[in-house]
């Protein structure tokens, strides 16, 4: 165990709702540890901060907060924990269902969602919610809480929170019938602005490629000429890769260097292997950039797992965007500037959903409907002429 720093908080009482903790975890070549703060009074009535961390080399990270609950419940005990002095002895608060989610359930959910969760868990529902006893948690509570979260944020941002909320419920009260829930639907929420989404165009995309080197040029060719998302590129094994039929098979999703399941059921698909694309993978396979690792991945780095996608966004992908002088985006405006360009080629939109992989072409429509494709130019020049009489040569003559 050790400390990591401290600080005077200068005569301030520490706010009563920072002060329970679930601790915060992390994950470093694969040894799980846990920072927590203790509160230090001061004898002249002031107290000071301390940070403090234990590590727990050796047990999966179920063990590790099962050894260092313990701990959490002196600190929270010893600090005097709002959740302590609110529920009633016997009564389960909203902390306990929360840590039903995260041990019960938590662990069968895909990495980057729980996350997320976790996330949303820390900064918001536990500080807010988290002392709440089960039996004062109703819908009007938590429109509260939807009102207290809402000033400074975008619409979507407390959606996401109020939905990671009211989910944990719904999937907890599957375990139990006798935690109620909340119906999403019965919340006022602020309004959401529609964000296009940021994109590359094909040329920007081409120049892309044309200034990358090595493993990272082979990553973002098969991006650019599959539309793929980059965990499932980070994900791809050899044997996913069937030159012989050309086609590629999407069936696993990298993140944090483990390989899981891809975003959907429609994601899991196969998709077609172009000869260009099929030429380069060849040509990685026969390169020194190639590891043959463990896990059979097609792009393995030097420890022999799965590249990680925020280090490639942060260490290859922004770098090079700023050399270039364009704007700095992630890989996911790589695959919307191939959904964009298909669309202003004109290939149908229900092609276009296929080769994305979107579960109903409706969802394609949603996020592309921006995109005005040439079969929508020519429409509207062909009904210009019956309209008018007027070509459209014509009209930019005159």
């Amino acid at each position: 165990m050790s400390t990591k720093s401290s600080k005077n908080t200068g005569g301030k009482s520490p706010a009563v709702r920072r002060r329970f903790q679930s601790g915060n975890w992390r994950c470093r070549n694969e040894v799980f540890s846990c920072k927590w703060r203790e509160y230090i009074s001061l004898p002249d009535g002031t107290y000071k901060v301390v940070e403090k961390c234990k590590s727990f080399l050796g047990l999966s990270e179920r063990a590790a907060r099962a050894a260092m609950q313990p701990i959490l419940d002196a600190v929270n005990t010893a600090n005097g924990a709002e959740a302590q002095l609110v529920v009633p002895k016997g009564e389960r608060s909203l902390n306990d269902v929360l840590d039903l989610f995260l041990t019960e359930i938590g662990p069968q959910r895909k990495p980057r969602g729980l996350e997320t969760t976790n996330s949303h868990i820390k900064a918001h529902i536990r500080p807010e919610l988290g002392q709440t006893p089960m039996s004062q948690l109703d819908t009007r509570l938590v429109q509260r809480f939807v009102n207290k979260i809402t000033p400074g944020r975008s619409g979507k941002t407390v959606e996401n929170i109020t939905l990671t909320l009211t989910g944990i419920l719904h999937a907890a009260n599957k375990l139990d019938k006798s935690i109620q829930t909340i119906n999403f639907s019965d919340l006022a929420l602020p309004p959401k602005e529609k964000a296009k989404p940021r994109f590359l165009t094909g040329r920007e995309i081409k120049k892309l490629i044309a200034a990358s080197r090595g493993v990272f040029r082979t990553i973002l060719l098969v991006l650019a000429l599959t539309g793929m998302r980059i965990n499932e590129v980070l994900g791809l094994r050899v044997e996913d890769v069937d030159f012989e039929n050309k086609l590629i098979h999407v069936t696993k999703s990298a993140y944090n260097g483990t390989l899981g399941t891809p975003k959907s059921d429609a994601s899991a698909a196969a998709i077609p292997l172009s000869a260009t694309l099929a030429k380069e993978l060849r040509k990685h396979l026969a390169s020194k950039y190639y590891r043959d690792s463990p896990l059979g991945v097609l792009f393995a780095n030097r420890r022999l797992r799965p590249f990680s996608d925020n280090k490639l966004r942060e260490k290859n992908l922004r770098p090079l965007l700023r050399s270039l002088g364009m704007k700095s985006v992630g890989f996911h405006a790589i695959r919307h500037g191939v959904a964009s360009e298909l669309i202003n080629s004109g290939t149908p939109i229900v092609v276009v959903r296929d080769q994305m992989r979107h579960s109903d072409v409706r969802v394609t429509l949603g996020i592309y409907g921006h995109v005005i494709g040439n079969a929508r130019r020519k429409a509207v020049d062909v009904l210009s002429q019956v309209m008018t009489g007027k070509s459209n040569k014509k009209e930019k003559a005159a």
